[in-house]
């Protein structure tokens, strides 16, 4: 939560203030209403006593801003969701106003504000206290200091310009505050020189707390949607008082009956428009958006709907702009421009989702490519707070819109398309490859090379040299350069949205070390290498070749075009631009204008460390380009497949040979002095790629040229990070080696559950190693029967012999690096239901904050990924417990005495739980062979790994066996369990035995295989008496559905006093690692508990079980739970009746296992339950890694 206190000083007294505000939210809430879609609603004005404040006027309020949304925003939510909600104390001079979106639980928008005839000078008037104090940042708010720009800007309410009729106040100068606080302290206001002066103090606190955005939200809601909506408001008040000096309460209240009569006619029935929110600013933060904008608008158009102001507020977002390099003359020639266009759109429909009204389009487009992922969770979700109202407007709409000739069409119905006449009205050539028409088509925003040049990369560099050697030592040690050229959907190239995602970067960066790597902390610097977007034409031909270019249906008029650009395609356009060379090379240039300056400063001083770099979606393609033409310490290269690119640059048709071809001169031709040759003036050691779209780019280009090798970038090592639900990402590994099709790519861990990482190997060699399957030569049914003997051994015991090293020689010859590529991050389960179009924007946007990822980074960088694998079957690794209670006499004199010479036969069956379920862990604890003592009345401590498989046991509670030696214990919610699987020690207390078991905390849909132990596994009749045989190829099997990601799950109808043994089994034979239920004692319907167990795990914790393995008498039990026979697996005889019910394994696992291993055959898990699953043997705590009590000939032929 960001907590703000903003202190407004004004030339007014407290007084005219509350009637200032009054007037103008009155005013404002009466022209920005619409009809339905946008408007206010005034749902209770009514007095209150004793509230906040004391006594004062409550009102509640909704606000219709489905108008002011995108299409794409709102085809994700129902209509009921498109609202706002506004409630208001107004106890004058106290007001407090709260936002609320009845959808979005994880949104808060708390405003309180205090009245004083002061200047601002108190310090604590909330009488804040501990952490709220210190956090808490204070604004001033000078409303002549703090000027506006561009769409923004109305000369008319400039305080510098306005002078009042009524009251002869103003111009106010740049001391004002000054001058008014000297003459008003002490006296009465207001002077005798007709002088007043009052602050407004008001502490906002916002929190949104949803995935991927919340530092950037909050931090643009205080920045953007809160002081640009009250800095704009406050000019309105003071300028607007001609307006309202002289009125009394009563005539405000007789102006706000007036309007609540007007609204309840334009909303079909509004209540009391008792816009007695005393808090303009609530409202003024709300809609002070439209309160300025209308102002504006107002200035233009005396009369008729004003555009929502909505669009006003996002040219906040543009504010960012006016650091930007972007002048006021071209928001103003922007504004007049956009007034024009707006022309068109006079008559205002409700059905204009695909239009904005005006205001400052120019930069808030501009803006917009770097805000928009904000608006998919602030608009989807949260759609309360004035920036949406006011500043979502309309005006977004067109932004979204903005590479479409659909931008310029009329908002209402009867507007005729003459977009295509704006649009070619300059045109020279009827071609959407026309570079004016792409330019046009890309809005309003000016000519896009006018954009990049202004940039900073395209300054001119000295060849400043490194530092020398004999400079000082640096204490940064690594220097992260991060090469941002947005999302695949980011048309434009905007400076400040860039620098505020390095920003949250960096503190996120910070925050990380602090915690966890102290020891980097000083020692990292990030630096952002800005580039322009290369995206930019080729979203504006896919745009035009939409089938819904133009209005042709009326359900097209709320679809943004944007929804129906093919993604995947963008960025093969974008390499095949004429420009992407160009690109490439101000990308280089002004990567080593931000080396060499950073070199020069204090903090480069003397550097000699790694350079490491990070590249967004789009800018890991031109990091990648850089990459390849090598650099001034790598001359040749040694990579003669890059010449063969170099030879085809030439070709400069933009022909289909160009899509594959443009993407660069992997190296500088020594006969060339041509700009192409630029390089990077440094090493790089580490390449971090987000959401890269690069392997699709490469392998366009190996299909044109089968040939042509790969170019491998100079660096040590690739890491391609993505989500795996994200359209543009893919995987770069299988275009290296098929083979790695086959493996999973490497589970990012989750930095909540394993801050340090989990100790999972990344290493080439080891993962050949942990699969020879995959890499032997003959890995056909040789190589799966060689497996199937194997699998009675660890994972790791020198499977390695079966790969040839020629094989790991290639491999390692054209591998980038000397680790795993690719890397799959978390992400949430709800966005797989998000629209394609909305993810690139909320992928990117999640980067930058994510602990995930900078956690992964800072190991890799900071060399702490040596950490010894503990999820193996190796006791070493495991952690050691040690009881935290010392044994205790019995409770009961007559326990010791029963329970001598008997051993401890106690159990638990795994527990699988929905996670926001029930976490309940039951057990029993009896003695003796067949159960013949039960403990009764005794205690048992419960402890649970809250971070395995290292993590410290956690004591949890100490609880009494009944008289049936049972206990059953649930967590308490305030502790309960997150996503993962935790292992559970239950300790008896007078004798420290125990049982072990895990419980499962589970996401919806998560995705499982099935296996009956007696049915699927065994291929002599029982567990008991004898060390029964394994079913050959049964551990492959089940290994090969836990490298998919899927949850395992072994049932059996046995009674549960079994279950060590059978345990004990498992582990012998190296059975990948699972959750177990047995039946509770002895049952005469073992098969009725199966299908109970199953249907519950179905119907009450979302699994999805996706195959099931058994014998001929599973077969009903399965299909009871609903599945169908191609997931039914069956091996043993089955009787004719039932064959067509299941799939009959009559070939074996062996036969089985090679149809899922080819393509097609089996696909991994799917959704974040993978994310949780570990990989491991059986082996539960304290167990040793070979637990096997005897050697048999046929296991040393299987060590052999």
């Amino acid at each position: 939560m960001l907590i703000k206190e903003y202190r407004i000083p004004l030339p007014l007294t407290v007084e005219e203030y509350r009637i200032a505000q009054l007037y103008m939210i009155a005013k404002k809430s009466r022209e920005e209403s619409h009809g339905e879609g946008s408007g206010v609603e005034i749902i209770i004005n009514e007095p209150y006593k004793d509230g906040p404040g004391g006594n004062g006027q409550y009102t509640k309020k909704i606000y219709h801003v489905g108008s002011h949304l995108p299409g794409w925003i709102k085809s994700l939510l129902p209509k009921s969701a498109l609202t706002v909600e506004e409630e208001a104390w107004n106890a004058y001079p106290y007001t407090r106003t709260r936002y609320t979106c009845p959808f979005v639980e994880k949104f808060s928008l708390d405003i309180e504000t205090y009245y004083f005839p002061d200047n601002g000078y108190q310090d604590n008037v909330f009488k804040l206290s501990g952490s709220d104090l210190r956090n808490r940042i204070v604004d001033v708010i000078d409303i002549v200091k703090d000027q506006l720009y561009g769409g923004d800007y109305v000369k008319e309410e400039d305080p510098k310009l306005f002078v009042s009729d009524k009251t002869g106040r103003g111009p106010l100068g740049e001391e004002w505050l000054e001058e008014y606080w000297r003459e008003v302290k002490g006296k009465k206001q207001p002077t005798a020189r007709n002088m007043s002066l009052m602050c407004a103090y008001k502490i906002c606190r916002v929190e949104f707390r949803y995935w991927g955005m919340q530092t950037k939200l909050e931090k643009f809601i205080h920045d953007v949607a809160l002081r640009k909506t009250m800095l704009r408001a406050h000019r309105q008040a003071w300028a607007w008082q001609d307006e309202w000096y002289g009125l009394t309460i009563e005539d405000i209240r007789e102006i706000e009956r007036q309007t609540q009569l007007a609204l309840a006619k334009k909303m079909g029935g509004g209540e009391d428009s008792e816009s007695d929110v005393e808090d303009a600013d609530s409202v003024a933060d709300l809609h002070g958006r439209p309160i300025t904008g209308s102002t504006g608008s107002e200035r233009r158009k005396s009369s008729g709907a004003p555009p929502p102001i909505v669009t006003q507020e996002p040219p906040s977002a543009e504010g960012t702009s006016d650091e930007d390099e972007e002048d006021a003359a071209q928001e103003v020639s922007a504004r007049s421009r956009s007034q024009s266009i707006q022309m068109t759109k006079s008559k205002f429909g409700s059905k204009g989702a695909l239009h904005s009204p005006v205001g400052s389009a120019h930069s808030f487009d501009l803006q917009v490519a770097n805000w928009r992922m904000e608006r998919l969770e602030v608009d989807t979700k949260s759609n309360s707070d004035e920036e949406f109202f006011d500043c979502v407007d309309t005006n977004e709409t067109n932004s979204l819109a903005k590479w479409s000739s659909l931008e310029l069409l009329g908002e209402g119905d009867d507007s005729p398309p003459p977009s295509s006449g704006i649009v070619y009205k300059d045109s020279q050539e009827d071609s959407i490859f026309n570079q004016d028409f792409l330019m046009r088509v890309a809005s309003e925003r000016g000519n896009k090379r006018q954009l990049r040049s202004s940039a900073s990369i395209d300054r001119s560099h000295d060849a400043s040299p490194p530092g020398s050697p004999g400079t000082p030592s640096c204490s940064t040690t690594i220097l992260i350069l991060v090469v941002h050229a947005g999302s695949v959907l980011d048309a434009t190239s905007e400076l400040t949205g860039k620098k505020s995602d390095i920003t949250t970067f960096r503190g996120a960066f910070e925050g990380v070390m602090r915690q966890h790597y102290p020891s980097l902390l000083s020692h990292v610097t990030i630096k952002m290498v800005p580039c322009p977007s290369i995206c930019t034409d080729a979203l504006g031909i896919l745009s035009s070749l939409s089938p819904y270019s133009f209005d042709a249906s009326p359900s097209a008029v709320d679809i943004p075009n944007i929804a129906d650009v093919p993604i995947g395609a963008i960025p093969l356009l974008s390499v095949a631009s004429p420009e992407f060379q160009d690109t490439v090379n101000k990308t280089v240039t002004a990567a080593n204008i931000v080396y060499h300056e950073f070199i020069k400063s204090e903090e480069g001083h003397g550097f000699a460390g790694q350079v490491v770099m990070l590249g967004d979606s789009m800018g890991s393609l031109l990091a990648y380009e850089a990459l390849c033409r090598g650099n001034g310490s790598d001359g040749g290269g040694s990579r003669s497949s890059r010449t063969d690119d170099d030879e085809r640059f030439n070709d400069s048709d933009l022909d289909a040979k160009r899509l594959l071809v443009a993407p660069s001169p992997r190296r500088r031709r020594s006969s060339s002095g041509d700009s192409r040759g630029n390089k990077l003036d440094f090493e790089v050691g580490d390449f971090f790629m987000f959401g890269s779209p690069l392997s699709i780019v490469l392998a366009a280009r190996k299909l044109h040229d089968a040939k042509a090798a790969l170019a491998r970038p100079n660096c040590n090592q690739v890491y391609n990070l993505f989500h795996p639900t994200d359209p543009i990402a893919s995987r770069l590994e299988p275009l290296l080696s098929a083979r790695f099709s086959m493996l999973a790519p490497v589970n990012v861990p989750r930095y909540a559950k394993y801050p340090l990482g989990n100790g999972q190997p990344y290493h080439l060699l080891e993962v050949i190693q942990s699969h020879p399957q995959h890499f032997s030569e003959a890995n056909n049914i040789l190589g799966n029967r060689r497996l199937s003997d194997a699998s009675m051994q660890s994972t790791i015991s020198g499977l390695i012999e079966n790969v040839s090293l020629s094989t790991i020689h290639s491999l390692q010859m054209k591998w980038w690096g000397t680790k795993r590529l690719d890397y799959a991050l978390y992400c949430p389960e709800g966005l797989s239901n998000f629209p394609a179009h909305a993810l690139p924007h909320l992928f990117h946007a999640s980067y930058w904050e994510s602990a995930d990822v900078i956690a992964f980074v800072l190991r890799q960088i900071g060399k702490f990924d040596g950490i010894p694998f503990v999820g193996s079957a190796d006791d070493k690794d495991t952690v050691t417990f040690h009881p935290s209670q010392p044994r205790e006499k019995w409770m009961k004199k007559r326990t010791s005495v029963k329970l001598k010479n008997v051993a401890a036969n106690h159990r638990a069956n795994d527990v699988i739980v929905l996670e926001g379920r029930e976490q309940r862990l039951n057990a029993r604890f009896m003695y003796g062979p067949l159960d013949m003592i039960t403990l009764h009345g005794e205690k048992v401590d419960i402890h649970l790994m809250k971070d395995p498989p290292a993590g410290e046991w956690t004591f949890l509670a100490t609880e009494l066996t009944d008289k049936n030696g049972r206990i059953s214990y649930t967590i308490p919610e305030q502790v309960s369990l997150g996503y993962g699987i935790y292992p559970v020690k239950m300790i008896v207390r007078g004798d420290h035995t125990s049982v072990d078991c895990y419980v499962a905390i589970v996401p919806p849909m998560t995705e499982c295989v099935v296996f009956s132990i007696d049915g699927s596994f065994t291929a002599s009749m029982s567990v008991t008496g004898r060390d029964p045989k394994v079913r050959a190829g049964a551990v492959d099997v089940c290994r090969h559905w836990q490298e998919l990601g899927y949850l395992l799950i072994y049932i059996t109808g046995r009674p549960d006093m079994q279950q060590q043994r059978v345990v004990s089994w498992l582990s012998q034979h190296n059975f990948p690692h699972g959750l177990i239920s047995f039946a509770d004692g002895l049952l005469t319907d073992p098969l009725g508990h199966k299908t109970t167990y199953l249907n519950n795990l179905v119907q009450n914790h979302g699994i999805s079980i996706v195959a099931a393995y058994g014998s001929s008498k599973d077969i009903t039990v399965y299909a009871n739970v609903g599945l169908r026979s191609e997931q039914i697996f069956i091996v043993g005889k089955v009787s004719k009746k039932l064959q067509s019910n299941a799939t009959v394994l009559s070939d074996g696992y062996a036969a089985h296992l090679a149809g899922m291993q080819v393509v097609g055959g089996s696909r991994p898990a799917k959704g974040n339950a993978r994310m949780v699953i570990p990989r491991g043997c059986f082996n539960l705590p304290g167990q040793t890694s070979n637990p096997r009590r005897r050697s048999t000939p046929y296991e040393q032929i299987a060590d052999e």
